[in-house]
């Protein structure tokens, strides 16, 4: 279990967001519904069939999605309170629900077809995503297919972005429904970015595997 600061302040927030975790979903901007929709279409195409790891499934907003092409996914999370919400989702595949510790996957190398972490990217330290990602990779055999999304910088929307000296991560100040603040660690990045990261992992990537919308991004390759 990582115990530093910032890791432990992520769970914490998620934890009391716990029972308004999908809220930021169902926001009434056709723009958004009209992204997440191609998501939703892109990520059951991607993992079709496959045996799925994901990670940080909070809920089980996206699990559910995938439920339906899938052939079994563990989905995993640190905190149990989104977990039990996760479990009464309608779930068509076999779902199995554990938690675990992102940077610490409790399961043997190869045992999945495919990966999934949706909107979990942006809250890894850049100092960290290395980790993150060959720990991830290596509970996947090899020609597996990763799906990834996550959120693009749109100003005004999710809190206010704080940049600090010295800092390479960006921040967004969050206020939950009791009116309690929380600074949270949120990372964006550009096409260019994302393609100079994921190109080490996945040699025949090119930038036109990344989609990049208004709101959100995602990325499907194989490992």
């Amino acid at each position: 279990m990582h115990t530093d600061k910032g890791h432990a302040t992520l769970e914490e927030y998620y934890a009391r967001r716990a029972k308004e975790y999908e809220d930021i979903y169902y926001r009434d901007d056709a723009q958004r519904q009209a992204e997440q929709l191609k998501i939703r279409s892109a990520l059951k195409e991607a993992l079709k069939g496959a045996d799925v790891l994901e990670v940080a499934c909070g809920t089980g907003y996206w699990t559910q999605f995938l439920s339906e092409t899938a052939s079994g996914i563990t989905a995993t999370d640190f905190n149990q309170e989104v977990l039990d919400i996760a479990k009464h989702k309608n779930f068509i595949c076999p779902v199995y629900l554990e938690t675990a510790d992102a940077y610490d996957l409790p399961f043997a190398a190869g045992t999945f077809t495919g990966g999934l972490a949706n909107f979990w990217f942006s809250h890894i330290p850049k100092s960290r995503i290395h980790e993150f990602l060959s720990g991830f990779h290596n509970k996947l055999q090899p020609g597996s297919c990763v799906f990834i999304a996550d959120n693009m910088n749109v100003p005004g929307v999710g809190g206010d972005l704080i940049v600090k000296p010295g800092d390479e991560n960006t921040y967004k100040l969050r206020t939950l429904k009791d009116g309690t603040s929380r600074e949270v660690l949120k990372n964006y990045f550009t096409r260019h970015e994302l393609f100079q990261i994921f190109k080490n992992y996945s040699p025949s990537l090119t930038e036109d595997d990344i989609y990049i919308g208004e709101c959100f991004w995602f990325i499907k390759y194989t490992v």
